[in-house]
């Protein structure tokens, strides 16, 4: 009697004729289990639902302090002074309570009065005879002294 040699199997494949295939029963459920089944997809519906809410309600929140916080903000102006001829452009900034404006390209201290249209550059804060007066020409908004900051 000759023996045949053993099949072997490449990368560990199953013998299709080893593997029986058995037709899937399903399981039947009462009408009970399907009510609690039911009840448990629509529980974790409503929480999947409460989890989107949250954070679109922490964005609004977020968003709605942020534009408050625009709006109260003080914003840059840009403004056009000048004194015997000689016209300067600046960007000025009007401060916070207890902060000193700046005009952004000046190393003095500003003392502005601009619903007289004009602008105190002083040298020495507290030496008002350190003072010198311009004449405001040209008030305009936060967009054009964002601009002027970034193409200088």
């Amino acid at each position: 009697m000759a023996q045949r040699p053993k099949k072997q199997t490449l990368l560990n494949q199953v013998d299709a004729r080893s593997k029986k295939k058995r037709p899937t029963q399903k399981k039947r459920l009462s009408p009970q289990q399907q009510r609690a089944l039911q009840q448990q997809q629509q529980a974790q519906l409503a929480a999947a639902q409460q989890a989107e809410v949250k954070p679109n309600k922490n964005r609004w929140i977020a968003a709605a302090i942020l534009l408050l916080l625009i709006i109260i903000f003080p914003k840059p102006k840009l403004i056009t002074y000048e004194k015997l001829g000689l016209v300067a452009q600046s960007v000025y900034w009007p401060g916070l309570p207890g902060v000193q404006p700046i005009l952004f390209d000046s190393n003095l201290h500003i003392r502005p009065a601009l619903e007289r249209n004009t602008l105190y550059l002083c040298q020495d804060e507290r030496d008002p005879d350190s003072c010198q007066k311009y004449q405001i020409i040209e008030q305009q908004g936060f967009i054009s002294a964002l601009i002027k900051l970034i193409l200088d």
